[in-house]
C-alpha cells in the first residue's frame, strides 16, 4: 500500500554517481529481440550534482557543464515527467544539474541523473511510489537506470541489466578514465557487434561468479567487454588507450558499457610501485584523463 506523508521539504540534492561495467558479456537474444547481458556494475566517485525543487510555478531544466541536447530528450527531464504522471504529483518542478560525467562515454551519466531525479521526487512526494513502481519507471527510461536507482555499489545485472543481485563491496581502487572527444551510442555499438557476430552461436549464459565474496583478482579473471571488438574496429584509437593503461600496471583495463570511455583499475600505492601515479602523461593522445576511484557505498540523498 502506498503511504502518505506530510511533506516538510520542497527540494532535494543527490550526487548522481557514475558507473563502470567491470565486465560486460553479450549473450543470446531474448524473445523481445534485445540481447541478454551479464554485467558487473561498479559505482565510482565521479558524479553529477542533481537538485530537484517542487515549490515552483513551472517545469524547468538547467543543465550546466555540458551540452545534453533538447530538454524533452534529457533523461532527467523524462524521469521527472514520468514520475509526475505516475504519482499525480508534482504539477511543476525545477531540475538543476551540474554535469561532471562525460556525455556519451558509457559511464551512465544521463541514467544516473534520471535515477537521482526519481530518488529525489519519491523522497519529496506526499504519496511516494512503491519500490516496484519506481523500478518499473526506471527500466522504461533505460537499462542502466534501475541499477543507478539502487543503493548497491556493486551488483550483477542480467536480462538487459535490470535484473540485479547486490554484491558485497570491493575494496576501494584508484581509477583512471580516458575519455576521447567522441561518444559511442549503445545502438551503434550493438549494431556493429551484430554485424560481426550475428548468426554465430551464442552462449546461453556466462561463467557463473563464485558464491564467496568477490575480490579484485577474481573480477580481473572475468573482465571482458564483448562490445570492445566491434567498437575498436570502428574507433581504433580506443585500443591504444586501453594498451596504455595495461602497460602502466592497470589490473583491469577495459571499455565501459558501449564506450567510448576506457578505464583502468589501479592498486593502492601501498600495493604497487606507484598506483595510478605511474600512468604517464597523455602527450599527443587525443583523450581527456579523469582520476577518480571506486566507492563502497552510494551517496545519500540530502533534503534541503
Amino acid at each position: 500500500m502506498t503511504r502518505t506523508v506530510t511533506p516538510s521539504h520542497a527540494a532535494a540534492r543527490v550526487e548522481a554517481q557514475a558507473k563502470l561495467n567491470l565486465f560486460l558479456h553479450v549473450l543470446g537474444r531474448g524473445p523481445d529481440g534485445y540481447h541478454q547481458l551479464e554485467t558487473l556494475f561498479q559505482r565510482i566517485a565521479l558524479a553529477d550534482t542533481v537538485v530537484v525543487r517542487t515549490d515552483v510555478a513551472a517545469r524547468t531544466l538547467d543543465c550546466r557543464g555540458a551540452a545534453t541536447g533538447p530538454t524533452e530528450d534529457n533523461l532527467a527531464w523524462r524521469a521527472a515527467a514520468a514520475f509526475a504522471l505516475a504519482a499525480g504529483w508534482p504539477a511543476s518542478f525545477a531540475i538543476e544539474i551540474d554535469k561532471r560525467i562525460p556525455v556519451g562515454g558509457g559511464l551512465g551519466g544521463g541514467s544516473a541523473d534520471a535515477a537521482a531525479v526519481l530518488r529525489a521526487m519519491n523522497a519529496l512526494a506526499p504519496r511516494p511510489l512503491e519500490r516496484e513502481t519506481l523500478a518499473s519507471l526506471a527500466f522504461r527510461l533505460g537499462a542502466d537506470v534501475p541499477y543507478l536507482l539502487t543503493k548497491h555499489s556493486l551488483a550483477l545485472g542480467t536480462g538487459r541489466g535490470e535484473r540485479l543481485v547486490a554484491l558485497g563491496p570491493l575494496p576501494a581502487r584508484e581509477i583512471i578514465l580516458l575519455v576521447p572527444p567522441f561518444g559511442v551510442s549503445s545502438r551503434e555499438a550493438f549494431e556493429w557487434h551484430v554485424g560481426r557476430h550475428d548468426g554465430a552461436p551464442r552462449a546461453p549464459h556466462a561463467r557463473p561468479l563464485p558464491s564467496s565474496p568477490l575480490g579484485w583478482n577474481v573480477v580481473a579473471g572475468y573482465a571482458a567487454n564483448d562490445l570492445e571488438e566491434a567498437v575498436f574496429a570502428n574507433h581504433p584509437s580506443l585500443a591504444g588507450l586501453r594498451a596504455a593503461l595495461e602497460q602502466s600496471g592497470a589490473s583491469i583495463a577495459r571499455m565501459t558499457g558501449s564506450g567510448s570511455t576506457v578505464f583502468g583499475v589501479f592498486p593502492p600505492v601501498a600495493d604497487g610501485p606507484a598506483g595510478a601515479a605511474a600512468f604517464p602523461p597523455l602527450g599527443a593522445v587525443d583523450a581527456t584523463r579523469i582520476d577518480t576511484s571506486t566507492v563502497d557505498r552510494v551517496a545519500e540523498l540530502e533534503l534541503l
